[in-house]
């Protein structure tokens, strides 16, 4: 035993002497030097696929991004898509958001924890039975865009209720919302700024375009970061010096984009929630509905002039041609009014109008027909009165997000990549943080974010 065992103390005593001899930053050095040389490899290859394959490069960073990110905690892959919300860049058929979300939803299966998530089942099934119901359109319309947009829904409901929870339940819920709110801060302030541009050289205001970023998807994902931050529930341990500069980067982004819709959501949600209780963020705001009044003129006015003009003749407004687009779109579902003419009916050549319609109720009548209709409203009616039904301090922040995303879907587009899918993807995360709550034995709210020490190994089961 001592001669087997003598070589092997001789190595450690040597390796122990070469550690004391070695500087201690020496490790540290060559770690970093590695790690970045790895990373310039990296990026200099993106590069290189970028210059040479296009958007091919788009993918194959998310992909480095998730393995990266999977590589160090498997509950990370799900919190990235919170922020790729507000990357709507297209890459083929899907958007940046999608794949993110897409990329995201396989772990937070594998994390998911039936027993541990009775409320949410409730959703998923609101989910499943949106999906099961448009199967005949699936079938009746046999073409690819029908069915990838039927994916697609899928994802964005079913995968962001999994993607929340997962990111709720492991307690990332304050730093995947921090992450949204902080791109919104950004996305408000350029806004904000390039709107004072034009207004210093042209003389003129009008609704701010940002590179890839239409006006009313600046001001939807802003309402959201907007409510987010002024519901703002007490688990997320949030401060009020952190939440009223955000609220004002996302109102001046808002007034900044134009976007009515946006405006709209903000008044109706807080409305609403300001009469619920005080738990979770809801009754406060009373005094803010006051200070929502000049956007609630400016919307009146704009849509009273744009009618007018309509009557007059004038068809070139968004006003004018959202009423020209709505009985075109009554039209095409008169081809086939119980299950509707299959789902992104524009990409096809079956029509001569191209376009998506700017209202739920008549894309999912023309998409859909009136079965396809009903699923929508039992989805998003049944989401939000599960959600009014949860306990206040954690179901009314799902609840406002749920109520804003219906409203602004009746004034504009509803199934966009992102904008759907952020409402379900907090209702999942609301109640990955109750599930974690209750984990923890003190079934009550705690007045800051839980630091999950034990969760940062998800796959460690009880």
């Amino acid at each position: 035993m001592s001669v087997q065992t003598r070589p092997t103390t001789t190595i450690s005593r040597r390796l122990a002497n070469l550690r004391r001899v070695r500087p201690e930053w020496l490790g540290d050095t060559a770690a970093f030097l590695l790690s970045s040389a790895i990373l310039l490899l990296v990026a200099a290859s993106l590069g290189w696929i970028a210059a040479a394959f296009g958007t091919f490069a788009i993918v194959l960073g998310v992909a480095v991004l998730a393995i990266g990110l999977a590589s160090t905690n498997i509950a990370l892959v799900p919190l990235m898509a919170f922020p790729a919300v507000l990357l709507p860049m297209r890459t083929g058929p899907l958007s940046l958001t999608d794949l993110v979300l897409i990329a995201g939803t396989l772990p937070a299966f594998l994390l998911y924890r039936r027993s541990e998530a009775k409320d949410l089942q409730q959703f998923i099934w609101l989910g499943i039975a949106y999906q099961a119901l448009l199967i005949p359109t699936l079938v009746l319309n046999p073409y690819v865009a029908n069915l990838i947009e039927w994916g697609h829904e899928m994802f964005m409901v079913i995968g962001g209720l999994l993607v929340g929870w997962v990111v709720g339940r492991y307690g990332f819920a304050s730093p995947a919302l921090k992450l949204y709110l902080l791109g919104c801060v950004f996305i408000g302030l350029w806004a904000f700024v390039m709107g004072g541009i034009m207004l210093a050289t042209e003389h003129a205001f009008g609704p701010v375009y940002l590179p890839q970023l239409h006006k009313n998807f600046i001001g939807d994902v802003l309402a959201f970061g907007f409510i987010i931050a002024f519901m703002r529930p007490s688990w997320l341990g949030w401060s009020k010096r952190f939440a009223y500069p955000v609220m004002l980067a996302c109102a001046l982004g808002i007034a900044a984009s134009g976007s009515r819709q946006a405006m709209v959501s903000v008044a109706v949600t807080i409305l609403i929630m300001s009469l619920r209780g005080r738990q979770g963020g809801a009754g406060r705001g009373r005094v803010l509905l006051l200070a929502l009044l000049p956007g609630m003129w400016f919307v009146f006015n704009s849509l009273s002039d744009q009618l007018e003009q309509y009557e007059q003749g004038d068809r070139f407004n968004s006003a004018s041609q959202r009423i020209v687009w709505f009985a075109q779109s009554i039209e095409i579902w008169r081809e086939s009014p119980i299950f509707g003419v299959g789902l992104r009916w524009w990409y096809t050549d079956r029509f001569s109008e191209r376009f998506q319609p700017p209202n739920a109720i008549f894309e999912m009548l023309s998409s859909t027909g009136v079965v396809g209709t009903i699923a929508f409203f039992v989805l998003c009616l049944g989401g939000l009165w599960a959600a009014l039904t949860l306990r206040p301090s954690y179901g009314n922040l799902a609840a406002a997000i749920l109520l804003a995303r219906f409203t602004q879907g009746q004034l504009d587009l509803y199934w966009l990549a992102g904008l759907s899918a952020i409402p379900w993807m907090i209702v999942g995360l609301v109640l990955g943080v109750q599930a974690m709550h209750l984990d923890q034995s003190d079934d009550r709210v705690p007045t800051g974010d839980v630091r999950p020490a034990r969760l940062l190994r998800p796959w460690q089961r009880r």
